[in-house]
């Protein structure tokens, strides 16, 4: 059995939120860092050849590995096209607001800082038609 069938086998069994339908396939990205250095290392494609928005920055083989594994809501993808994000419980926390340390809402689509809503209304940038914060 190919590492992606026992990934998806595995996914079905212990992350049943997720509803991963039957025939679903996992695809390598092979991507090259990206600006935030954590591209997706694979994504989901449902049987229909539909994505699923189910990826993971962790290698296929390294979460087979790991003893749990968890699911929960990619930390800068939009509330109108959420992605969930496969990945060890350590490095899946909640995400919390740059400033307040409250649970983040939004990502600055400039620096991707974190931050809850009340935060975000004052993060500015220099250049972008508003002051920039104070130091």
């Amino acid at each position: 059995m190919r590492t992606s069938e026992r990934l998806v086998a595995r996914l079905r069994e212990e992350l049943p939120e997720l509803n991963i339908p039957e025939g679903t396939t996992l695809h390598r990205t092979y991507a090259e860092a990206a600006p935030d250095g954590a591209p997706l290392s694979w994504f989901a494609l449902g049987p229909d050849g539909s994505d699923l928005r189910i990826g993971s920055r962790v290698p296929m083989g390294r979460l087979l590995r790991e003893p749990v594994i968890a699911a929960a809501r990619e930390p800068y993808s939009s509330d109108f096209d959420p992605h969930t994000e496969v990945g060890i419980p350590a490095d899946i926390s909640p995400v919390k607001c740059t400033r307040c340390t409250s649970a983040s809402e939004t990502a600055c689509r400039i620096c991707h800082a974190p931050y809850c809503g009340p935060c975000f209304t004052d993060h500015h940038h220099e250049g972008y038609g508003t002051p920039a914060e104070p130091i």
